[in-house]
């Protein structure tokens, strides 16, 4: 299964809170870790890593919250993609989504390849 169709699918599950939780977590760590870079990479790293950090906590936030309105799931993967390739950090966004993905499944909230609900 594409990463794209596993990230929609998760979305849609009851594990969404802990996977948006969990991936703001990363990028949090690797908005960081972008900061140790050289200066003129780091910054610009830095800066999408912490562009997408926000959307993903206001993604959470219209998760716990009915009365705030979040991205509709088809469109939010999109939206990180492009903030990510605004600052060339697609690479950051790709780690810190396998990586939560991987959470979920070693926490036993998901199947590999199971579908959601």
């Amino acid at each position: 299964m594409k990463i794209q169709d596993r990230f929609l699918e998760v979305l849609t599950s009851d594990a969404r809170e802990t996977f948006l939780l969990a991936l703001g977590h990363r990028m949090a760590i690797f908005t960081r870790d972008a900061l140790a870079q050289d200066a003129a990479h780091g910054t610009q790293h830095a800066r999408a890593c912490n562009e997408m950090s926000i959307a993903v906590w206001s993604q959470v936030w219209a998760t716990r919250d009915a009365e705030v309105a979040g991205y509709p799931d088809s469109d939010f993967l999109p939206v990180l993609l492009e903030k990510a390739d605004r600052g060339d950090a697609r690479a950051f966004l790709r780690h810190a989504v396998e990586s939560s993905l991987l959470v979920l499944e070693s926490d036993g909230a998901t199947e590999p390849g199971a579908s959601g609900s």
